[in-house]
Order: structure tokens, then C-alpha cells, then sequence
């Protein structure tokens, strides 16, 4: 980032502080109360959350994990919370029985975070693997749990499958959600293999399979293999005081 670029993102955080002292809402010109809005200020890894909307601990089709619930890591910009509450009903509704174990988002004024480089600006949100137990039921934990090329688990050793079905469900309704613009979607390349090679055999469109071969993606030789990090854009009308690190795909806005 550019001196520059980092001055005016530092500004515009500053003046929105300086607006709406306390958080307090804002007004217009005509004295009526304008909505409250999240701010994402900076990038994932250097950044702060000017009013922070809370993901509430259970939802359709989701539960947040108890170590998310004690860390506080459950503010995230608006965009963030709502693609996480439509992403997990639209599973639900698609394969009844569904059950999103939702972690980390970030602290209530971002900032660093236990156990993470990044979460800092409100715009980056963890997920279990859906899973299904040996006798083929749904099953889900209140650890992230590991899984090896072939879809079992590594601890607990072969205690539980890598629900390939739903997690692709997962990954296609992210990509289609009016909510937010998905950017990464980490995880390991070996259960990236697996949910693209199920896409492909399930007859999964054109557009989903391209999309998803460009957002899913190991982050380092230690890969995501065990929980989905899924990072946003920079929401719209946030541009100064918002960064993006990285590619921005053709098929976003």
C-alpha cells in the first residue's frame, strides 16, 4: 500500500469516527436519521470495523461455533453477516437437514485476533466442513476437524466423511449470493480436488465450475484442511477507506 493510499484510508476512518461520535446514527441534511452502516477500514491483515454488525449465534440452517462465542469474533460488515445467513439457509432448504458450523468473523472493532493473520476489517468468516458420520448421518462438532485426500477424517482418525455434496452446495450458493462478492474461498488443494471433481460429475454449470476454480485456492503448504475461510470484497461505497489485496475476478461488479 502506498503512503498515499494509506493516508486517505486512515482519513475517511477518522472523519466517519469523528461524524457519529459513540456510534451514534448519523443525519441527513434534512435532520431525518440515516441507517447505520459497517465500515470495513483497511485490509484483512492491517485494518479496523467502524460499527460492526453482530452474526446473531444461531440462524437458518447455521450454529456458531462455542470458541467463536467466547473469543467475540462475531462482528463482521453487513455484506459478511448476510451472505452468511443466506448462504447456510439456501443449503438447508437445498438438502434438508443441514447444519453450517459458522467461526471466527472479527472482534467488534476488528483489529487482531487470537489464532489469526487476518479477520481484521470484517470482511473474512470461517466454516466447519460439513461431514457426515459412518453410518451416513449428518453429523457436526464443535472443532474444526481435519480430512485427508480421500475424505476422512484424520482426528478423529476415519470417525467421519467429507460431505462432498453439501459443501459443494456451500461453495455454489457463496458464489450465487446477492448478499456479498466472494473473493477466496481458502482450502486445501486436496478437498478442492474432491468438490470439483463432484461438481463436474453432478452437472454443475459452466459459470459455477469457472467461478470456483478461481476462488478456491490453498493459501500456504499448511492449506485449510480442515474449515472453509471464505474472504469478501470490499463492499461497495467503501473504497476509501477499504482495501482488496489481490485479484478481482471479470464476473464481479
Amino acid at each position: 500500500m502506498t503512503a498515499t493510499r494509506q493516508a486517505t484510508i486512515l482519513l475517511g476512518a477518522a472523519l466517519l469516527t469523528a461524524a457519529a461520535p459513540g456510534g451514534a446514527t448519523s443525519r441527513n441534511q434534512g435532520g431525518e436519521p440515516e441507517p447505520r452502516q459497517s465500515v470495513s477500514v483497511g485490509t484483512p491483515f492491517n485494518g479496523s470495523l467502524i460499527r460492526g454488525e453482530v452474526l446473531p449465534a444461531r440462524g437458518s440452517g447455521y450454529r456458531m461455533m462455542q470458541t467463536t462465542r467466547e473469543r467475540r469474533a462475531r462482528f463482521g460488515v453487513s455484506e459478511l453477516v448476510r451472505l452468511v445467513q443466506q448462504s447456510a439457509h439456501r443449503v438447508q432448504r437445498r438438502i434438508p437437514g443441514s447444519m453450517l458450523m459458522v467461526g471466527d468473523l472479527s472482534a467488534r472493532r476488528g483489529g487482531p485476533i487470537p489464532h489469526h493473520a487476518s479477520h481484521q476489517n470484517g470482511r473474512d468468516v470461517d466454516f466447519a466442513f460439513y461431514m457426515v458420520d459412518r453410518g451416513g448421518a449428518p453429523a457436526t462438532a464443535e472443532t474444526f476437524v481435519p480430512f485427508d485426500g480421500n475424505g476422512y477424517s484424520v482426528e478423529p482418525p476415519m470417525e467421519y466423511r467429507f460431505d462432498t455434496a453439501r459443501n459443494w452446495a456451500l461453495v455454489e450458493a457463496l458464489l450465487e449470493s446477492e448478499a456479498a462478492q466472494v473473493q477466496w474461498i481458502f482450502v486445501a488443494d486436496h478437498l478442492r480436488t474432491l468438490l470439483l471433481a463432484h461438481a463436474e460429475e453432478s452437472g454443475a454449470g459452466r459459470r459455477a465450475l469457472g467461478r470456483a476454480r478461481q476462488v478456491l485456492r490453498q493459501p500456504s503448504t499448511r492449506g485449510h484442511w480442515d474449515h472453509f475461510h471464505v474472504r469478501i470484497y470490499c463492499p461497495d461505497g467503501s473504497e476509501t477507506r477499504c482495501l482488496d489485496i489481490g485479484p478481482r475476478w471479470a464476473w464481479t461488479r
